[in-house]
């Protein structure tokens, strides 16, 4: 049934009414029957004059015929030629759009006017509602319009996605848009496809892999129905990947002769690439990229390795295309790739933190310690900062503010130093991102050590350090690095104002430091201890869900279980009560009304503080996942799904949200710590079944 129902769509995309003629109308039938000046149109027969008025006749000899004949000295031949073109439809429309480039301009023109002209039908009934809204009065936009609803098509889930690119690459007349529908048709293969809503709705995994069971089979027959006989480069790409889908397995030498070939037709610069014949730099680089990720996600890192390797030359000596190129290796376990990059571009690299850390992460990663340490050193010292003395015994150390060295020979500007100590914060974070916490570090701390304490910059990274610390459950680092913050704040006013006008809450930070604090004198057996400092922690931040949840699993006599289960009931219900306000305030008109994310917040807090402590979890995995439908592919709100399924139970379906939570954000210690607990408790899950079975 699916076969015949994509079969049936595509007929309908190639017969006459997928396409229909639009623009210029043909001459008067006395105009269009007058002589041609040059004797042609006299020495047409009547059968040929017939076939006129029949566009199925049309084979690709007369379509030639007739687009000479746009440059006929004739105006009634030209007029002619035209409207036979318009009326003949899609059977011309490969040899127009070949005449878009033809050496005469006369024709060049009619026949862009003649494919632009010509409405595909770039929807059908049977795609989905998001393709066709994504299709709608597609060809009325302009070209980046239309290079944006491709991307927008390609986040859809292939099932849905396959189709309407596979039309776009056939009958896009832009060559560099039908060559990234091919792309973005190929990249379909490797996008972690995350069936988040399939599992939020209870859909059955194994029944969506038992629907597609002979998908590539079913891919590679449309393919190959719907490009045969077309020698464009998208064309070529696509029919290489229908060979890969019909052998169930990729053909490493065949693209590596393809990407060879398509070298020998790369453009000079980008706007060459809109010919049909040749190909821009960062189109042939993606087209590596889709292979070598197609290579890995069939088990070949090695093939995958060595087609960018070979390849890595093309890479532009501009320090964002190394990034960018350097990132996605990285992200794909690609690290000798990198070192390949790092060796070639040596001089580009020295010059960027990020790329420096992006090779010596790649050094670290194939074991190569000490020329990933030499690597991070050098990053480190680029945004210099001056170096601030204590000069005195008695002086308070630099966490504490103090006089830059006057020795320096140079002092630097205040912007520039504030500029500099920015630079550290940007890199750290995107250290942090991608779990290279030790690096983080240091470049936190060197804005730490070397700015005064009383500065935006400083408060800021430290902020930023003790939430990473915080992550890594590094309590007593926390404390370390707020208590200088909070203590200043208490003995300088004006200092406090500052970070007020700069919307910074000293209460949070107090709460925060507070909250830490407590789960330190848990660890260190100080239970008693711990409690008053955690009931301060929440009461000076409500909003901090998690401290209540501490609380809540803090081991305690029947007064302090009481006394939680009464602030968590009162939260529940508060919670609860936020939901629906939000939710109503969305049903009524006017300016002022929630958004959707806001209403998934108020649905996540419900959902993350109930799965967590007690109370109605049928609801929570509810709530979760409606949050889910409103925001989807969000990592925080999959953590919180995850831990629902988990509260209700489902231990497999904890440990698959929870797992794709982890694909969409990598490195996060509390979603993997989550994930590894739900994984444990599986174990434990079965290991008891097991013992059960053999008694």
């Amino acid at each position: 049934m699916l076969r015949c129902l994509v079969m049936a769509t595509f007929l309908t995309l190639t017969s006459g009414n997928g396409l229909c003629a639009a623009g210029e109308q043909g001459a008067p039938a006395s105009t269009t029957q007058a002589s041609d000046s040059s004797g042609s149109a006299d020495s047409n027969s009547r059968s040929q004059r017939e076939a006129l008025s029949d566009p199925s006749t049309a084979d690709e000899k007369e379509i030639a015929e007739l687009i000479e004949g746009l440059a006929s000295n004739s105006y009634a031949t030209r007029i002619r030629c035209r409207d036979r073109l318009m009326r003949i439809g899609l059977a011309a429309f490969d040899q127009l759009r070949e005449a878009r480039n033809h050496p005469d301009n006369e024709v060049a023109i009619v026949a862009r006017r003649l494919t632009s002209g010509l409405r595909v039908q770039w929807s059908t009934p049977s795609d989905s509602a998001e393709a066709r809204e994504l299709l709608s009065e597609y060809g009325s936009h302009s070209v980046s319009q239309r290079r944006g609803r491709i991307d927008s098509l390609a986040e859809l889930p292939r099932r849905d996605a396959f189709s309407p690119l596979l039309r776009l690459a056939r009958f896009e007349t832009e060559p560099v848009l039908a060559r990234a529908a091919a792309l973005a048709l190929m990249g379909l293969e490797t996008r972690k496809h995350s069936q988040t809503l399939d599992l939020v709705s209870d859909g059955s995994t194994k029944t969506h892999e038992a629907v597609e069971e002979d998908r590539d089979d079913f891919e590679a027959s449309q393919i190959e129905d719907t490009l045969r006989g077309q020698d464009r480069i998208s064309s070529l790409w696509l029919m290489q990947y229908a060979a890969d889908l019909r052998h169930g397995r990729l053909e490493t030498h065949a693209w590596g002769d393809l990407i060879k070939q398509n070298r020998d037709q790369l453009s000079p610069d980008e706007a060459g690439s809109m010919s049909e014949r040749q190909v821009s730099t960062s189109e042939l680089l993606k087209l590596i990229w889709i292979t070598a990720e197609r290579a890995i996600a069939r088990g070949s890192k090695e093939e995958a390795l060595e087609i960018v390797v070979a390849n890595v030359d093309l890479i532009p000596s501009r320090t964002r295309n190394l990034i960018e190129t350097a990132t996605w290796a990285l992200d794909h376990s690609l690290y000798e790739a990198v070192v390949a990059m790092h060796a070639v571009h040596q001089d580009l690299y020295r010059k960027s933190p990020i790329l420096l850390y992006s090779a010596a992460e790649a050094y670290s990663r194939v074991g190569r310690e000490e020329d990933a340490s030499a690597l991070a050193e050098i990053a480190l010292a680029i945004n210099p900062l001056p170096e601030r003395v204590v000069q005195s015994d008695d002086e308070v150390r630099p966490d504490d503010g103090g006089p830059f060295n006057p020795n320096q020979p140079a002092p630097m500007h205040p912007q520039t130093i504030e500029n500099h100590a920015e630079a550290h914060i940007e890199i750290a974070t995107q250290l942090v991102d991608r779990g290279l916490f030790q690096w983080a570090e240091r470049e936190y701390e060197i804005v730490i050590d070397r700015l005064p304490i009383d500065t935006a910059v400083s408060s800021f990274a430290r902020l930023q350090l003790a939430t990473m610390l915080g992550e890594l459950l590094r309590h007593a680092d926390v404390i370390k690095t707020l208590e200088p913050l909070t203590r200043r704040i208490d003995q300088d006013n004006e200092f406090r104002d500052r970070l007020i006008a700069r919307r910074f809450s000293y209460t949070v930070v107090q709460s925060n430091m507070d909250f830490h604090r407590g789960l330190l004198m848990v660890e260190q057996g100080e239970t008693e201890a711990a409690k008053p400092v955690l009931r301060k922690a929440f009461e000076m931040n409500k909003e901090n869900i998690d401290i209540l949840i501490a609380m809540y699993r803090l081991d305690g006599d029947t007064k302090w279980k009481e006394s939680v289960s009464v602030t968590l009931d009162e939260q529940i219900r508060q919670a609860f009560s936020e939901v629906e306000d939000t939710r109503n305030s969305m049903l009524r008109a006017g300016p002022f009304q929630p958004s959707k994310s806001e209403l998934a917040k108020r649905l996540n807090a419900y959902a993350w503080l109930v799965s967590n402590t007690t109370g109605d979890t049928a609801r929570a995995l509810r709530y979760s996942k409606e949050s889910l439908q409103l925001t989807p592919q969000q990592p925080a709100l999959m953590d919180t799904c995850a831990r629902c399924y988990f509260a209700v139970g489902n231990i497999e379906a904890a440990i698959e949200m929870q797992t794709r939570a982890c694909e969409l954000m990598p490195h996060s210690p509390p979603l993997e710590r989550q994930l590894a607990e739900f994984r444990e408790a599986l174990r434990k899950s079965q290991a008891e079944a097991a013992d059960k079975a053999a008694q």
